[in-house]
């Protein structure tokens, strides 16, 4: 598991879009780790590890913050 609560991640919903947002909580199972995660549209999603496709760089996520603001 690289991840943990607090990170800003990119994943891909079974409609095939791709979101970003950053993770609440992290469900560990032995066969598959499930994270929650809530988006900048005040969402929140359930979605398996493997749907993760990137981590977004912390300089990245400061930038997207400061155009949440404006």
């Amino acid at each position: 598991m690289k991840y943990s609560s607090g990170d800003t991640v990119k994943f891909k919903l079974k409609s095939g879009e791709i979101q970003e947002g950053d993770i609440l909580f992290i469900e560990r199972s032995l066969r598959e780790d499930i994270l929650y995660i809530k988006c900048s549209t005040r969402r929140a999603y359930k979605v398996p590890e493997k749907k993760i496709i990137s981590s977004v760089p912390e300089k990245n996520k400061i930038r997207s913050t400061a155009l949440k603001t404006r």
